[in-house]
């Protein structure tokens, strides 16, 4: 172990996390040159050549998350979201707890498959003018979008960019998810949507029976769609993108035949051609995350591993390791970004995988990086998007205080809720 080096990368791997938590600061040029410094110091002294550090990035994550950014984007031209969000309301025929239920279960279905960034920004926008036209107050939905936002993000290994890194590295496909992860992931859901409509959404002014009979009457969820063609193609066009998924073991093949497909045969209704589409792409995500895989690559490099390899971990037992392991990624990504916290214990659950069992490990992991998000909103984009698109609109009953306490309490929920499922899993497979 190269203790200088190791102490000087880790600055500037702490340099670049800073920038990406500071709005005014660009994260993606710092975290560029965050890169090649550790990149060059590191090859210097270890005698390392350019090679040496592209092998440290994931490619066939890169390629998922760039695929999906464009199945995201289709998504998002076709109106899916709208079109959903609405048609919610008419099968809820203007109950609030049956809508409530029914927007936070689609919001975690659409999280699973989409990026949460943009569910927020189409459906947030829809619950608030619904809510205007029926004149109740639209805090309580958008809380139960954002917080289930990071529920769905626990279903599929493509939901999230620290899934798709996680499931590429461990090789997770969507039937592993399936496995291990929906039957929590769906009682999560349920037991979130139940604690906010009885201890948050009951307690608020019932919904005027005039205004629900206008409302009812007068929106028309086809209105919403722009193209009809389009939309009912690309809707089952991404369905049985999903099932693709699902059945086939190559997350990125399949992602990158997906996208470029759809991107063909909608042409003649976007009259997009492939590098329009790549316009639209987050590269500043791109970029980003190449840029922590190199200077991870140098932690490594310089002897991370080490750090780890001396504690006697054989000591604890699989169920003690593993309940730690959930608390401390939960606490870390609840004020640090999950995709850099992803990145630092890949590393060390891939040492422990060689003397503990890998499926409490694993959902250890996995359910704190998702769920801790929510224990601060700045520790989740979707929860700090929600908050803004809800001041913009001058939503009165939900602030940044409201979000801090209703969020972090859920998020003790759920971690609590993860702790005996974890037990329950580690009877089993401990």
């Amino acid at each position: 172990m190269d203790l200088l080096l190791l102490i000087t990368i880790f600055i500037i791997f702490f340099i670049i996390l800073i920038s990406y938590s500071i709005k005014d600061l660009d994260f993606v040029a710092i975290s560029f040159i965050g890169c090649l410094i550790a990149g060059t110091i590191t090859g210097l002294s270890k005698g390392l050549n350019i090679f040496d550090f592209i092998n440290y990035i994931e490619w066939e994550a890169i390629i998922v998350i760039l695929c999906m950014s464009i199945i995201t984007k289709i998504a998002q031209d076709s109106n899916i979201l709208e079109f959903l969000a609405v048609k919610l309301f008419k099968i809820s025929k203007g109950s609030r707890t049956i809508f409530f239920y029914l927007i936070c279960i689609i919001t975690t279905l659409l999280a699973s498959i989409i990026s949460d960034a943009v569910v927020v920004l189409i459906l947030a926008p829809v619950v608030i003018r619904l809510c205007r036209f029926l004149q109740i107050k639209a805090g309580t939905y958008l809380l139960g979008i954002t917080i289930c936002i990071n529920i769905g993000s626990i279903i599929t290994p493509f939901s999230s960019g620290e899934n798709i890194i996680i499931s590429t590295q461990f090789g997770l496909d969507t039937l592993y998810f399936i496995q291990y992860y929906w039957i929590f992931s769906f009682f999560l859901l349920f037991v979130t949507a139940f604690l906010i409509d009885r201890l948050l959404l009951r307690k608020e002014p019932v919904i005027d029976d005039f205004n629900k009979k206008k409302v009812l009457d007068l929106i028309n969820a086809d209105v919403m769609i722009s193209n009809k063609k389009m939309f009912y193609f690309n809707s089952v066009a991404i369905i049985i993108t999903v099932v693709l998924f699902a059945v086939l073991p190559l997350l990125y093949l399949t992602a990158a035949f997906s996208a470029f497909i759809l991107i063909l045969v909608n042409k003649k209704f976007t009259r997009k051609k492939t590098g329009e589409f790549f316009v639209d792409i987050e590269w500043e995500i791109i970029f980003f995350f190449i840029s922590l895989y190199v200077v991870i690559g140098c932690l490594l490099e310089a002897g991370f591993n080490d750090l780890f390899s001396g504690i006697p971990f054989y000591l604890l037992t699989p169920l003690l390791l593993s309940l730690s392991i959930l608390i401390i990624v939960s606490l870390i990504s609840g004020f640090v970004a999950n995709t850099p916290t992803a990145l630092v214990f890949i590393p060390i659950i891939s040492l422990l995988l060689k003397d503990f069992p890998s499926v409490p490990l694993f959902f250890a992991f996995i359910i704190g990086i998702n769920i801790g998000g929510n224990l601060i909103p700045q520790g989740a984009a979707c929860d700090m998007i929600t908050l803004k698109i809800a001041q913009k609109n001058n939503v009165e009953n939900l602030s940044y205080k409201r979000l801090l306490k209703v969020g972090g309490s859920m998020a003790i929920v759920h971690i609590i809720l993860s702790i005996g499922y974890l037990s329950i899993l580690t009877l089993f497979y401990g």
